[in-house]
């Protein structure tokens, strides 16, 4: 299939391509098992026709789709710069009742605080030698980098302690922990995850802290070290001077401003901000079936076409017996080569 979608700058039409494909995969049976090959050439002509048009179609179908994941991300970014800046809930700040405001006017007003005074502490693991594998039952694992970098916790990114390793517990990963990277490229840097689950032993590394605060702040430090006013303060404060592997401090990382609404609205913003997500991983869901049916349009069209299925047949059209029939006797008219005697030296 890849001669299939190849691009046009390859010198060769789609239709010399699908003719191509056509005889590399099919010269291995006989002329009158293929029945692609015993089509007259009218209805050859409209086959190629009309793969030509709807094989372009289905490229078009796969250059949308492939434009799509950008497009999911860019809303995700926006529907984090709207929560932390306060847009997300305008509407439900202003039908709040005049009397709560009167009573209770901190709840309208946003203020700012620092990481380090929203959290209690900042736990780090160790720098341990490892075998380069995933711990298996019974085994004991220390997490990389890459655990908290895509935007879930991934266990299976960790490596396994030796058995005489003396790590201590408070140092294990549990369901509810907030982990953040201090090191890794200037994009990935500060890169951090809920633990939603955790199925093995799994400990924090050098280079994997965990913060500890109260459960309702999480969520939403989460998100402010993931909008793209986060990211700024967290590229501006990594050091190091080579691109391939930047650090955050953990006074830098105390140092980085976060707005606060309320708690009340912190509760909100969360609940809108799931929702909306939650949407997000739907359309996500969906673009990857529709990728993958995408990638079974062409064998699903070439088949089809090869069975003599893809464009209607012209009662006009030579009939393939009668094909098959001046095949038979242009084979039986063909003087047979004559074998040259050899020469004796």
């Amino acid at each position: 299939m890849h001669a299939i979608n190849a691009p046009p700058s390859s010198g060769r039409s789609r239709t010399q391509l699908i003719r191509h494909h056509s005889q590399t995969h099919l010269t291995r049976k006989p002329v009158r098992e293929c029945s692609d090959a015993n089509r007259p050439c009218p209805e050859q002509k409209r086959i190629a026709d009309k793969l030509d048009s709807t094989l372009a179609r289905v490229e078009a179908c796969r250059d949308r789709l492939d434009r799509l994941p950008a497009l999911l991300k860019r809303f995700r970014q926006s529907i984090l710069a709207a929560a932390t800046s306060g847009r997300l809930t305008e509407d439900w700040r202003a039908t709040r009742s005049l009397d709560e405001a009167q009573r209770a006017p901190e709840s309208q007003a946003w203020s700012s605080k620092t990481v380090g005074e929203l959290i209690n502490d900042i736990e780090a693991g160790l720098n341990v030698k490892c075998d380069e594998r995933p711990p298996e039952t019974g085994e004991r694992g220390l997490v990389k980098i890459s655990a908290v970098t895509w935007g879930v916790f991934d266990e299976q990114e960790s490596k396994t302690l030796p058995s005489d390793a003396a790590i201590t517990p408070k140092t294990r990963i549990r369901t509810g922990d907030f982990l953040i990277s201090r090191a890794n490229t200037l994009e990935l840097v500060g890169a951090c995850v809920l633990v939603h689950e955790v199925n093995r032993e799994l400990h924090l590394s050098d280079k994997v802290l965990r913060l500890a605060m109260p459960d309702d702040m999480k969520p939403w430090l989460l998100y402010v070290l993931r909008s793209a006013e986060g990211r700024r303060q967290i590229e501006a404060r990594a050091s190091g001077n080579q691109l391939s592997m930047r650090n955050l401090s953990q006074a830098n990382l105390r140092e980085i401003s976060v707005p606060m609404p309320s708690k009340a609205e912190i509760a909100e913003i969360v609940r809108r901000v799931e929702t909306l997500f939650a949407f997000a991983d739907r359309l996500e869901a969906r673009l990857a079936t529709a990728r993958k049916q995408a990638e079974q349009l062409t064998p699903a069209l070439l088949a089809k076409a090869f069975r003599g299925e893809l464009v209607p047949q012209d009662p006009n059209d030579e009939p393939a017996t009668e094909l098959l029939k001046r095949l038979a006797t242009t084979r039986t008219e063909a003087p047979k080569a004559k074998r040259g005697r050899k020469v004796a030296p």
